[in-house]
């Protein structure tokens, strides 16, 4: 069961991350600006944390 959760938990945490290369090219594309790859991965990876952080704190928006 816990394995399970620790699985569940790393995939969403490679979604968010993914989401957060998006919203980094995104970004770079709205305000025409060039972000080098370190700075997209810094924005993917705080993405990401900011993510997870609920759903390890047990806070799930009321569902």
């Amino acid at each position: 069961m816990l394995a399970t959760e620790i699985l569940l938990l790393l995939l969403y945490a490679a979604i968010e991350f993914a989401v957060g290369l998006f919203f980094a090219w995104a970004f770079a594309r709205m305000f025409q600006v060039k972000l080098s790859k370190r700075k997209r991965l810094w924005i993917a990876t705080a993405w990401a944390v900011l993510g997870v952080i609920p759903t390890v704190l047990g806070i799930n928006g009321g569902l």
